[in-house]
């Protein structure tokens, strides 16, 4: 094991020679106003939104901190999007911040609600970069959309006090050395925790055991993803018949989007007039329309790449098939049977979460392909009483996937700090 003072030289060798970085883009500004010495409520202007706050006395309540979401790279992910969500509704309340510890992938985030700060390119840089960047604004809240354990234990190196660490995922680690370096990197930032304000949370009751076996012993506050659940309940409707079989996601390894092709495959010929349409991009794109060129029913498989109407798509379909190996959530899952979408899935627990007591849209694990083929067949022949449990269970996942009741907590969550 290693000890975290231990550790703390090779930590300012990193930074000793860090200079500060100066940040450049729109900023969002509150308006200018003065404290009065007394305590009377006063009113603070951000564009067209007025905020009160009593300000003044012992006791009284204080501006709200400013909030700064972390993630990796900023683009079009879950984790990321959800970040923007955030920025769209708190920038009323508080001004709003978003950094990425990479090069941007794709800008997502209005500048004009939103001062965006992003790392250079490097391996050691960007880390001197972010620390110099957590030190000039210590006294702020910094919201981490995961991270992991050096960029946790950097923020609370650099003096910042209030921290929220969002927990999305359930992988940490893939091989034994991975492990043994990750595990001590959590025990270091654990060390570096005392005396923090930190509030953990996860996306689902799955992703916090997890991260409670296998990371730290520490019970995260379980948040489930906010949606805009009328975006896609305003197209719910009851499936008939059975025409097109849907997916949505990334393509990259571990979403097992070649299984929904040799299922779709499976009944084909016995359904003439069904078609498998792909929304989604990724690496994995290009093996896969070669899979689907070699396939007999290759003119009714069609690749859709990114949809910005996802709820169009969803609404155009008649099954959602969904086989990832890992999620911590699964947005896709909720959205689909927010549209009334019958959904066929892997048998993970997060998806349990999600049905409930109600086990008829699990396919089974995805490395047993003939448990798959077999209950996927199933499905398909009594469709109808699929199709009406879909219909069914969308109500519960609208109230469980809330986009208001979501930021209500999170709202809560900062509050504490």
């Amino acid at each position: 094991m290693v000890h975290a003072p231990l550790f703390l030289p090779a930590i300012f060798l990193l930074l000793s020679n860090s200079s500060r970085w100066n940040y450049s883009g729109p900023v969002f500004q509150y308006g200018r106003f003065d404290v009065p010495k007394s305590g009377r409520r006063i009113r603070m202007n951000t564009q067209e939104i007025t905020k009160e706050i009593t300000v003044g006395h012992a006791g009284a309540r204080r501006a709200l901190k400013p909030i700064h979401y972390v993630m990796w790279q900023i683009g079009p992910g879950g984790m990321e999007l959800m970040a923007m969500s955030y920025t769209e509704y708190f920038f009323r309340q508080r001004k709003m911040f978003a950094y990425g510890l990479r090069p941007t992938w794709k800008q997502i985030f209005d500048e004009s609600k939103t001062q965006v700060s992003v790392s250079g390119e490097g391996r050691i840089q960007p880390y001197r970069q972010y620390f110099d960047y957590c030190r000039q604004h210590k006294n702020d809240i910094f919201h981490m959309m995961n991270g992991g354990p050096l960029v946790l234990a950097l923020t609370l190196l650099a003096g910042v006090k209030s921290i929220v660490y969002h927990i999305h995922g359930t992988i940490y680690w893939k091989t034994a050395f991975q492990k043994l370096y990750l595990k001590t990197t959590w025990r270091i930032a654990r060390w570096f925790m005392r005396g923090a304000n930190i509030s953990f949370i996860a996306n689902s009751q799955y992703s916090a055991r997890v991260f409670r076996e296998k990371v730290m012993p520490v019970l995260p506050q379980v948040i489930y993803n906010g949606l805009d659940v009328q975006k896609f309940a305003a197209k719910k409707t009851l499936r008939t018949e059975l025409r097109r079989i849907c997916y949505a996601g990334r393509l990259w390894d571990g979403k097992n989007v070649d299984l929904v092709i040799r299922l779709f495959e499976e009944i084909a010929a016995s359904h003439p007039n069904t078609e498998l349409h792909l929304a989604g991009d990724g690496p994995l794109r290009e093996g896969l329309e070669e899979q689907a060129r070699k396939s007999p029913f290759a003119s009714r498989i069609y690749f859709h790449g990114y949809v910005k109407d996802i709820a169009a798509f969803y609404d155009s379909a008649d099954l959602f098939v969904f086989l990832s190996a890992y999620e911590s959530f699964g947005n896709v899952i909720a959205e689909a049977l927010l549209s009334g979408l019958p959904t066929l899935t892997s048998n993970l627990p997060v998806f349990e979460e999600i049905f409930g007591e109600e086990k008829n849209f699990i396919l089974g694990n995805p490395e047993n392909y003939e448990e798959i083929k077999t209950n996927f067949l199933k499905a398909v022949g009594d469709f109808p009483r699929l199709a009406r449990k879909a219909h069914d269970l969308s109500a519960s996942v609208e109230q469980q996937c809330s986009m208001e009741h979501h930021l209500h907590q999170i709202e809560t969550v900062y509050e504490k700090h």
